[in-house]
């Protein structure tokens, strides 16, 4: 009596929490010993997977021997070693590691092997396929058409990461092209040039007091009580260049080379 791990989901399903865990954990065992051996064939190990083997069936033939729990027909003919085949991949079995269903090749190389022994090669039984599948460590996908679904995330993924970067360089152009036509400043360009306006206000402050302080001086007379009169000339240069600043709307620099 062969098992596999979709007759034991199925089984899982009309047991009680007790036989659960011992279905599992036979299986599990039996899994387990299973690849040991294959790993290293010795005496010690095959003798390991052999018990482990024959207590699963055990446990499973005792609760499907239960009433409300059911069995596979495991006398069943499936058919030649290509229905065989045929039969897997329809049914989503992978080999280890592998994402795709196991084809032909495989099918009829692991009958040449002995690892798929069958009693009529034109007869062959549902129990001998499901010892296959134990013994080949077959895996059953998710669902038909898994791979395929994945593709297409996989595309649909690629497609959006492709309108995401369209997006950033039409942006990038939309800001670009409102920085040529001065629609926008970057921050830094407002900085520098802010900077700069006030570099030119001090030094035209600078500027008018050096060249008019002579004028100043001599307008008041070193008189204390003529103050106000030195404001009122200091005064309106001060508003005229804070107004020249005002409106200055860029500066323009002009450079010469050095003789």
């Amino acid at each position: 009596m062969n098992i596999n791990r979709n007759r034991i989901d199925a089984l899982l399903k009309t047991v009680g929490e007790n036989d659960k865990a011992r279905l599992t954990t036979l299986y599990n065992a039996t899994v387990s010993t299973l690849k040991a051996y294959n790993q290293d064939s010795t005496a010690a190990r095959l003798r390991d997977w052999q018990a482990a083997e024959k207590a699963l069936a055990e446990a499973v033939e005792d609760a499907e021997g239960r009433p409300g729990t059911g069995q596979e027909d495991g006398h069943a003919t499936i058919g030649t070693i290509a229905d065989i085949a045929r039969y897997l991949h329809e049914n989503g079995y992978c080999a280890p590691g592998k994402d795709y269903p196991v084809k032909k090749s495989k099918v009829y190389g692991d009958v040449r092997k002995g690892i798929l022994p069958v009693s009529d090669p034109k007869a062959i039984t549902l129990a001998e396929v499901e010892r296959y599948i134990t013994r080949a460590m077959l895996v059953k996908r998710s669902g038909a058409g898994s791979r395929k679904d994945e593709i297409e995330d996989l595309s649909a993924l690629r497609v959006k990461r492709e309108l995401e970067k369209l997006n950033i360089d039409i942006r990038i152009k939309e800001l670009s092209y409102k920085k040529e036509s001065g629609l926008v400043v970057l921050k830094k360009d407002v900085y520098l040039h802010t900077s700069m306006k006030i570099a030119a206000l001090e030094a035209g402050l600078k500027h008018a007091v050096r060249t008019s302080s002579i004028d100043w001086i001599a307008a008041v007379g070193g008189d204390l009580k003529k103050t106000q009169v030195l404001c009122d000339l200091v005064y309106p240069v001060i508003d005229d260049l804070l107004d020249q600043f005002g409106r200055m709307d860029e500066i323009k620099l002009v450079v010469k080379r050095s003789a």
